[in-house]
């Protein structure tokens, strides 16, 4: 084999390590900026070579077929990638970015290791690929640094083409949006990432992720693209992410049209899409508004996998050790090769995790440190290559689920046709269901009449709604004096409940005075449920929903009435400990339902 090349550039640059991290770990709009050519890419489906790629793409007119091997990354520090060619002048290229915090500012490396198979690869390897790659990401990150410092006098680097971007329309929209939609801020926001974004920040939109890139409100940021949707500004898309290696297997802008099941080639797996689990909607910028490319210059770049904080490829018998600087909170680690991801739990004060490949098995050993960092060490016990990845565990915390936009009260008006196709149902892992009823309210018919007791009954679904909504859930159905409504989860479902019992006296005061024979009565569960349609309607049915009605039949009045998978999620004991509430335990045998039920009566003292 030829001597290889060892390329170097370093460069100081005035900006925090994790902006220049941000930027520079978007490899798509990096190859694009250094006038890379758009790549093919088709994934290697040997379970034992997981996330290498085959890639075909065009250099100075002609075509250059390589493997691409999966990137390695430690977020913040550092990221490489191998290409391997089968013909030219090069055998392989293995190129990257280092990042060193140095007193306030960052000192950048761009590094290239580059083996040729034939002298003219040697030569063009020193000066064509040198002047290429490295010259041109060092300008980048310095064009950032110039834009950091005046944004007027200096653009962001790689603003889209003025040809792919219609400002007549992103104007004409955007007006249409603000008249719509009340946050003025978030949508002039929204309005200059379009026009400024890379092709790749402006498709797949994730608005959980944007709202905390940008320190907004998640939820008034995800009612902004959905008002945005429906104004032609953006398009909205139902993607089904593998459960595995989160990454997008199908997506379509009907959630009709989505599969049943779903088969994942990098993980090899197949897996039922789910609303709660592996459904979740992202946003496109609306074409006619500005065309993105779909073009694709890099696949594998850890901006490709937002959650994933570390990635490592280990020959067979290699260790590693790493350090990563993180956060409290949940982990999951896993590999390609063997078993199943494993989760830990790493405390504020850091954590020592040993990392161990064996067949069929992954090894994990969690211990405490004292120094707030993870320190990383990984060791390979397969024949073959182990791809390790470290990503929080964060996914659902940061997508909104298929689960939870269906519930959001509203968004079936704004959007009709995202409904259940008729004969056909969507399953959901977890829906927390509220049920409602009125005690008193035939007497109050016969005492105050029809008129007055009708106008109450009416006024009382328009109070319950607004709680509902606050907490973002949705109402799905009245039914005589009950409302049934719907949320992704059940901390949301207790605290509209709460917010319905707290507020009722006053509510009941408003409209009947004195008369205080009218009282709300609540129930909550939590469970597996099918979304349907039913006339047009998005409907819920199964053993989840038909609990939830049961336990409401059990509540008194000015009460909440919990089952055991309410009482005993991790968000509502947190706040009922917190809370002034009586809490009574209590079985019931209920109707329909085969064995007794423990149940949790919630009273104000």
């Amino acid at each position: 084999m030829a001597k290889a090349v060892l390329l170097s550039r370093k460069t100081r640059i005035r900006l925090p390590k994790q902006d220049l991290w941000s930027f520079l770990a978007d490899t798509d709009r990096l190859n694009r900026n250094i006038d890379l050519s758009p790549v093919h890419f088709a994934p290697t489906l040997d379970r034992r070579r997981k996330g290498h790629y085959s890639a075909e793409t065009r250099s100075y007119g002609r075509r250059v077929r390589y493997e691409e091997f999966p990137f390695e990354w430690i977020e913040g520090r550092f990221y490489q990638v191998l290409r391997r060619f089968s013909g030219g002048p090069l055998t392989e290229i293995s190129t990257g970015v280092r990042l060193h915090p140095a007193a306030g500012d960052t000192e950048v490396e761009v590094f290239a290791r580059i083996v040729p198979r034939t002298w003219f690869g040697a030569i063009a390897a020193r000066t064509v690929l040198a002047r290429t790659g490295i010259r041109k990401t060092v300008a980048l990150a310095h064009a950032l640094e110039q834009h950091n410092r005046d944004p007027q006098a200096h653009s962001v680097p790689a603003l889209p083409p003025p040809e792919r971007l219609d400002p007549g329309r992103l104007e004409l929209r955007t007006a249409q949006l603000s008249r719509s939609h009340d946050s003025p801020n978030l949508i002039g926001r929204l309005e200059s990432h379009l026009r400024t974004g890379s092709d790749l920040e402006v498709t797949g939109m994730r608005p959980f992720e944007l709202a905390d890139r940008w320190g907004a409100d998640r939820m008034q940021l995800l009612y902004v693209f959905l008002h945005a949707a429906d104004c032609g500004l953006l398009d909205l898309t139902w993607s089904v992410l593998c459960p595995v290696c989160r990454t997008v297997r199908e997506d379509s802008g009907r959630l009709r049209q989505l599969p049943s099941r779903v088969h994942c080639d990098t993980c090899d797996i197949a897996f039922d899409t789910d609303l709660a689990r592996s459904v979740e909607i992202r946003f496109d910028v609306n074409p006619a508004v500005r065309r993105a490319e779909r073009a694709r210059y890099c696949i594998g770049g850890p901006a490709n996998s937002p959650s994933v904080v570390a990635q490592l490829r280990l020959e067979p018998g290699e260790q590693r050790s790493e350090r990563l600087d993180l956060d409290a909170g949940w982990l999951r680690l896993r590999c390609y090769q063997v078993g199943s991801p494993v989760s830990c739990d790493v405390g504020s004060a850091g954590a020592a995790l040993t990392v161990e490949c064996g067949p069929g098995e992954l090894r994990v050993h969690s211990a405490p440190v004292t120094d707030g960092s993870i320190h990383l060490d990984v060791a390979n016990r397969l024949p073959g290559e182990a791809l390790i990845v470290v990503e929080r565990e964060r996914w659902k915390d940061a997508a909104a689920t298929g689960a939870l936009v269906m519930s959001l009260e509203g968004f079936t008006d704004l959007f009709p046709d995202q409904g259940v196709a008729p004969g056909d149902e969507i399953g959901i892992a977890n829906l927390a269901v509220l049920f409602t009823d009125l005690s008193g309210s035939t007497a109050l018919y016969e005492r105050i009449g029809d008129v007055r007791a009708f106008a109450f009954v009416q006024s009382h679904f328009r109070y319950l709604r607004d709680a509902v909504v606050r907490e973002n859930g949705g109402v799905v159905k009245q039914m005589g004096d009950a409302v049934m409504a719907t949320f992704a989860g059940a901390r949301e479902a207790w605290a509209a409940a709460e917010s319905m019992q707290s507020g009722w006296n006053d509510f009941r005061r408003k409209h009947l005075g004195a008369d205080d024979s009218v009282s709300l009565k609540v129930g909550l569960h939590q469970g597996p449920a099918v979304m349907i349609d039913n006339d047009g309607s998005v409907d819920y049915f199964g053993a989840t929903v038909n609990l939830a009605a049961r336990v409401q039949g059990c509540a008194n009045g000015g009460d909440i009435v919990l089952s055991r998978a309410v009482h005993e999620d991790p968000e509502v004991g947190a706040l009922l400990a917190l809370s002034e509430y009586r809490c009574d335990v209590f079985t019931a045998g209920l109707k329909g339902i085969g064995e007794e039920q423990t149940l949790w009566r919630l009273r104000r003292p």
